[in-house]
C-alpha cells in the first residue's frame, strides 16, 4: 500500500514498495504530484540505484531531484 510524505520543499510524494531484492535490500516507486516518477532501488547499506524514470506514465528520462535522498534516508529507517 503507498505511502505519502513530504519532502522538505514542501511538496507530497507517492512511496510505494514494489518488491524485496535478493540482495537484502528493497524496490520502491516513488510518484510526485507534478507528474514524474522514479522506480528506485534501495540497497542493505542504504545506497540507492535508480532502475527507471516516467513522467505522466512514459518513460523518460527524468532528473532525480535532490530530495530523493530525504525520502530514501527515510526508508532506510523503516
Amino acid at each position: 500500500m503507498p505511502d505519502t510524505m513530504e519532502v522538505y520543499t514542501g511538496m507530497e510524494v507517492t512511496v510505494e514498495h514494489v518488491e524485496s531484492l535478493s540482495s537484502g535490500g528493497a524496490r520502491f516507486d516513488i510518484t510526485a504530484e507534478d507528474g514524474r516518477k522514479w522506480r528506485i532501488d534501495l540497497t542493505r547499506d542504504g545506497e540507492t540505484d535508480v532502475v527507471t524514470t516516467w513522467r505522466d506514465g512514459t518513460l523518460a528520462d527524468v532528473a532525480v531531484p535532490e530530495w530523493v535522498d530525504d525520502v530514501t534516508a527515510r526508508l532506510a529507517r523503516q
